[in-house]
């Protein structure tokens, strides 16, 4: 499992090197609940990648569960229908920035991690067996742990949220820092590596640092396809271009009318070429709008998201350096700081969730910012998926015609 996360972030690198690069995994668990977090590099000599530490401590599960927390105790948040298991680490991300981190609720999340996410597994011959012993009533502890109103309503849902996001930090980077003995450059991968902000700390710890598109459980294909490439040619570097790689609808899209539309209306939805791989819309799937408006509640109301939820901006590459600054990259992965007061695109931490868009793109979002650019003098847009909250991202042709049919949003 880990293995496919490892191929995926190391075989798409977007350097040529591989002595200087050093791979890490931090997931929810591995295989058989076994590992959660590595640190491998790449042998040239063996074509295989070498272990330089694994463990369960398991970050990604701990998110989650405090997450969930959150989704029980305060169901007025809407993170998910109560009384199911929330995934929405996303939500809680985007919530934590309205928050302040509590030293109690610190301690205490560190203190769950260290008792329920770690098991001695080295010398096991049977690893399921190990954890129904070990742990017994392992699962209803931890349900029992996130219902506890009389323990989590003691704390405001985005203090809580705040809490578990700075701890999250504390321990990747704490791993990084181990990681960085073997290596310069950092290919990032795991569920974890979709969060964002703890991206954006890596980048100050290592020269680069590379994420694959889809760096959890969504890549896996990829990675698996990758490994196996790697092991069948002995090469250790695919020729990879970009991450539209899913269903092309062939259809022609004028940017002129596009922008027409936007001007007037502010928002659009964006449905041609091939879909993009991985949990980020990138141009090809895309809800779009007029960034000079303050549009995030239009575009959440279509969304049904929670109103906290951030908006990112998709901008000229060349633009970049005079919008903003900090890291960024073609996949919306880093945040940074604005050099402008546009706050449809700016979170209320101060940061905006960047894409850039290079001159040799294959997007169709290119030539329409062009247009937006050469009409306003701004050379962004507001950029979210084309889908509806909980529901797949418009894909096809006919995805593409309910979506408009339903939402009463114009897809192009």
């Amino acid at each position: 499992h880990h293995r496919s996360h490892e191929a995926a972030s190391f075989y798409t690198r977007p350097w040529n090197s591989y002595d200087d690069t050093v791979m890490l995994t931090i997931d929810g668990a591995g295989v058989d609940y076994v590992t959660a977090n590595n640190i491998y590099t790449y042998n040239d000599k063996t074509n295989r990648f070498d272990s330089h530490h694994h463990d369960f401590k398991s970050i990604g599960h701990c998110y989650q569960d405090v997450g969930n927390a959150i989704h029980i105790n305060f169901p007025e948040l809407k993170l998910g229908k109560v009384g199911l298991i929330s995934r929405e680490e996303g939500s809680v991300m985007g919530l934590a920035s309205f928050g302040n981190p509590l030293d109690t609720l610190y301690n205490f999340i560190d203190r769950i991690h260290n008792d329920i996410y770690y098991m001695e597994y080295e010398n096991l011959t049977d690893h399921k067996m190990f954890w129904r012993h070990k742990y017994g009533g392992y699962f209803d502890r931890r349900s029992q742990l996130y219902m506890r109103k009389n323990f989590w309503i003691n704390f405001k849902p985005e203090d809580i949220a705040a809490t578990v996001q700075k701890w999250a930090e504390d321990r990747v980077i704490e791993y990084a820092k181990i990681a960085r003995k073997y290596g310069s450059k950092l290919c990032f991968s795991g569920g974890v590596a979709n969060n964002i902000i703890i991206n954006s700390m890596l980048t100050k710890i290592f020269d680069d640092v590379w994420i694959v598109p889809g760096p959890g459980d969504e890549g896996s294909s990829l990675g698996a396809a990758a490994f196996g490439w790697g092991k069948e040619t002995g090469k250790n570097k695919l020729n990879w271009v970009d991450a539209y790689l899913g269903y092309n609808i062939k259809r022609e899209v004028n940017p002129k009318e596009v922008v027409n539309y936007i001007l007037k209306h502010k928002v659009c939805g964006i449905a041609n070429g091939q879909a993009e791989f991985g949990p980020r819309a990138l141009g090809n799937r895309s809800l779009i709008g007029d960034v000079r408006y303050d549009i995030k509640d239009t575009v959440n109301a279509i969304k049904k998201r929670q109103p906290w939820r951030p908006f990112g901006p998709v901008i000229l590459e060349e633009e970049f350096d005079n919008w903003f600054k900090g890291p960024t990259n073609r996949y919306m992965q880093f945040v940074c700081k604005p050099k402008h007061d546009i706050k449809s695109v700016i979170h209320v931490d101060g940061t905006s969730r960047v894409q850039t868009v290079p001159a040799n793109s294959r997007s169709i979002i290119r030539p329409i910012l062009e247009e937006y650019f050469e009409r306003t003098g701004i050379p962004m847009l507001l950029n979210t998926s084309l889908n509806v909250k909980g529901r797949p991202m418009v894909n096809n042709e006919n995805h593409a015609e309910l979506f408009e049919q339903k939402y009463n949003v114009k897809v192009f």
